[in-house]
């Protein structure tokens, strides 16, 4: 069951959605089903280690971790 995250048309939320099968997401904020899918954050594990990559597009602030909490720098 893939977690994706989605902005929300209606109420501009930002969410991360776990979803099942063929269902249709809708936003915990609203209730909306007018959600577009955005680019996530990807984990690569190699060599039993964690790396982070930084989100494609959006405006994630250029940073994997968003808080400089992950020691990536």
């Amino acid at each position: 069951m893939p977690l994706f995250t989605f902005l929300c048309k209606s109420c501009e939320a930002d969410n991360e959605i776990l979803v099942r099968g063929s269902e249709k997401p809708k936003c915990p904020a609203c209730g909306s089903t007018q959600l577009v899918k955005q680019a996530s954050a990807v984990a690569v594990k190699s060599s039993g280690k964690r790396r982070e990559v930084a989100p494609v597009g959006g405006s994630g602030g250029g940073h994997c971790c968003r808080g400089g909490g992950c020691g990536c720098h």
